[in-house]
């Protein structure tokens, strides 16, 4: 009973980050109409939000290691609480901008947290990988909430509100995670935390993304673009040098080279890259295209969210026990490649409406549940107890960063594909279609490999 109430708990902040995504993305349209910014100026709200997950998760998983996942999850569960209601506040696209820096900053504490509770609580395999499909499943509920929630509240309320309903509820789960959540054994030795260092990897994150929109425009700023590449090659060596030599460091590249990790990380950082895009443009195709207003938009993908959370608690864990996490992971990016495809059928007017269902059957419904568990379980498991949190932050920050170089580079595609005569979405989608087969290459070459091992 004890670890039921845990796990709950610790699922909570992940289904608060997706409620959060597909909220906003709900509302992005909105957004752009109230602040009079194009498609891809504002992607950077979910950027800027992404990326500042990316640069301090790793921070956010080593202090789980060092303070205890208890405190950390609390910390960040707050943070992103206040800070949400900062943005509801928001009257000004920076203002917005930089509190939801901040709600990343919150999320990247309670995520890596989370996960490093629900590991140390369930140190069995087969029910670790039960709850790590219980938390897939949590992530299902909170998207498919924020789809349906987020698009009536953007009709009746207005955008600010998508924001100000977090506060409330996570101010619960703060007092449930002190009430039910034991405390960690603090640890003898002191250790210094690398705070610099998630700010540094913060800054190249940012830098990588705005240098990968920009390509499409070197000539009209050559000289601030070569500086910016310059500074981020000098940074990102300075970064890894501190490392190297820091007595507790952000990022412990001997972890890099576990079983799996690579992999699980690579993994992430794909599936972050496309899945990410692929929700910023599914909203602009339903309400721009299928001109579905919020609402409608909303209620359209609800059912495929709730059946992902039932397919994550009741089906994944079956097909962990049958075929492996490893075969799930490979399923699922082939899902989600047949997914694009359809919604590039849909949007040439094949059956739009019937061919669109069936497309985000395949992505919201099957693939990411399959992938999301299964690239976490691989980017974790290997890590000894005292490192699953900065392993696990590890892995957010794969898929973090790859959702802000996504969605960068998504918005390249789209500006390059207008000078070009190209139909951007289109462009865009072929685009995430390639990142997914090379997401399915690298998973077999892992499974091939590992099956010549266990032969041996």
């Amino acid at each position: 009973m004890q670890q039921r109430i845990i796990l709950t708990i610790a699922c909570l902040a992940v289904f608060f980050e997706t409620l959060d995504a597909s909220v906003l993305n709900m509302a992005i349209p909105s957004m752009e109409g109230y602040f009079r910014f194009s498609a891809d100026a504002i992607q950077w709200v979910q950027t800027v939000y992404i990326l500042f997950y990316g640069g301090f998760v790793l921070l956010g998983g080593r202090l789980a290691d060092i303070k205890g996942r208890r405190n950390i999850y609390m910390v960040g569960a707050g943070l992103f609480g206040l800070a949400s209601f900062a943005c509801g506040c928001a009257q000004t696209f920076s203002w917005l901008l930089a509190f939801r820096a901040l709600q990343g900053i919150g999320v990247a504490f309670a995520i890596p947290a989370a996960i490093a509770i629900i590991i140390n609580t369930f140190p069995e395999p087969a029910a670790r990988n039960r709850a790590m499909g219980i938390f897939g499943a949590m992530a299902g509920t909170g998207f498919a909430a924020g789809l349906a929630t987020g698009g009536l509240i953007t009709s009746y309320w207005g955008w600010q509100w998508v924001f100000f309903i977090n506060v409330p509820v996570i101010m619960l789960a703060v007092f449930f995670a002190w009430k039910f959540i034991p405390a960690d054994k603090k640890e003898k030795q002191q250790h210094k935390e690398d705070l610099s260092g998630g700010l540094i990897l913060t800054v190249l994150m940012l830098a990588a993304a705005w240098i990968i929109h920009s390509l499409g425009s070197i000539t009209t700023a050559p000289v601030q673009f070569a500086a910016t590449v310059a500074g981020f090659l000098l940074l990102g060596f300075y970064f890894v040098r501190k490392e190297q030599s820091h007595t507790s460091p952000l990022i412990d590249f001997k972890l890099l080279r576990l079983p799996g990790a690579v992999t699980g990380n690579l993994g992430a950082l794909l599936t972050g890259a496309a899945f990410g895009s692929y929700l910023f443009l599914l909203t602009l195709y339903l309400q721009q295209h299928l001109l579905l207003n919020p609402a409608q938009a909303g209620m359209l993908l609800l059912p495929f969210s709730i059946m992902s959370g039932l397919f994550s608690k009741f089906l994944l864990p079956l097909l962990f026990r049958r075929i492996g996490v490893i075969s799930v992971g490979v399923i699922g990016n082939i899902f989600m490649v047949s997914g694009f495809i359809l919604f590039i059928i849909s949007y040439l007017g094949v059956l739009p409406l019937p061919v669109i269902v069936a497309a985000i059957f395949c992505t919201n419904t099957v693939g990411i549940s399959m992938i999301f568990p299964s690239m976490t379980i691989l980017g974790v498991e290997s890590a000894p107890p005292s490192q699953q949190g900065l392993a696990s932050g590890i892995n957010g920050t794969a898929n973090s960063f790859g959702g802000g170089l996504g969605l960068s580079l998504t918005g390249l595609v789209m500006q390059q594909a207008v000078v070009m005569q190209y139909d951007m979405h289109i462009a865009a989608l072929s685009v995430l279609i390639g990142i997914e087969i090379i997401a399915i290459i690298q998973i077999s070459r892992y499974q091939r490999k590992t099956k010549r091992q266990l032969s041996l």
